[in-house]
């Protein structure tokens, strides 16, 4: 399928590995400019060595997106290079584990910061430039937290639920302008960190989760990539306002 994104520049956060790599490198195999982010220099310039590969230009920057100037400053600098921006896909790190009892307001206080202020830092900064793109496309990575809190990921669920208001604000906001605001809230899916996991203390959590879901796997990171790469697409140009789940049918146990 042609998404017709061949010369777009797009800029995601946290791509240094998982879901936002894999969303990078779709993006690279449609043909866009890129800018990624990550606040691990190895593991960055790993990513970057990987998506250069694919034969787009790519830049990166150290980034904290959980600050405010810092994440600025990285539209800024791409905004610069590149001439403009069209997509902005944001993105970035987990919280703690465990139930609201064990959570302190102190805690909901620091997720906040953690994973509903990233997004709001970036989609401030970019969104001038995206409107000036005349092709704009916002994707917010959330989780299917939001939708099904498990107690042991309250606070994810909690702080990351911020976002699907914020986009429905934001869409009222630019009515009749061709900006798209979507959130995507994954499930699981076969990162590092949940591989990790298949051993140990955790490998019993990890088989139950796999049982409980209709698709009776993890998703693989490419197949969420795929669906953040069509909505950033002109194909979707009518898709606006959403929150998409993508957790193999997880969420259907509502």
């Amino acid at each position: 399928m042609e998404l017709s994104l061949r010369g777009k520049v797009a800029m995601v956060a946290a791509a240094s590995s998982g879901l936002g790599l894999a969303t990078a490198a779709e993006l690279a195999n449609e043909g866009c400019c890129l800018s990624i982010c990550g606040r691990d220099k190895v593991r960055l310039n790993t990513a970057v060595d990987r998506l250069r590969d694919k034969n787009t230009e790519v830049i990166a920057r150290i980034t904290d997106v959980t600050d405010a100037v810092d994440a600025a400053a990285w539209v800024t600098e791409t905004a610069k290079h590149f001439g403009g921006i069209d997509i902005l896909v944001t993105n970035c790190g987990g919280v703690p584990a465990g139930p609201p009892s064990s959570k302190t307001p102190k805690d909901f206080d620091e997720a906040f910061d953690q994973v509903l202020l990233p997004s709001i830092n970036l989609v401030t900064a970019a969104l001038p430039h995206v409107r000036r793109s005349r092709y704009g496309r916002i994707l917010m990575i959330a989780s299917e937290a939001i939708v099904r809190t498990p107690a042991h990921f309250s606070l994810s669920g909690v702080a990351r639920a911020g976002l699907v208001p914020y986009c429905h604000a934001l869409v009222q906001e630019l009515s009749g302008e061709p900006v798209t605001i979507n959130v995507l809230a994954p499930g699981a899916h076969k990162t590092a960190i949940h591989e990790a996991n298949r051993v140990g203390d955790h490998a019993a959590a990890i088989r139950m989760l796999e049982e409980r879901t209709p698709a009776r796997r993890l998703g693989d990171p490419a197949e969420f990539a795929a669906v953040a790469a069509f909505i950033a697409s002109a194909r979707a140009s009518y898709v606006n306002g959403t929150l998409i789940l993508i957790d193999g049918g997880l969420s259907a146990s509502v």
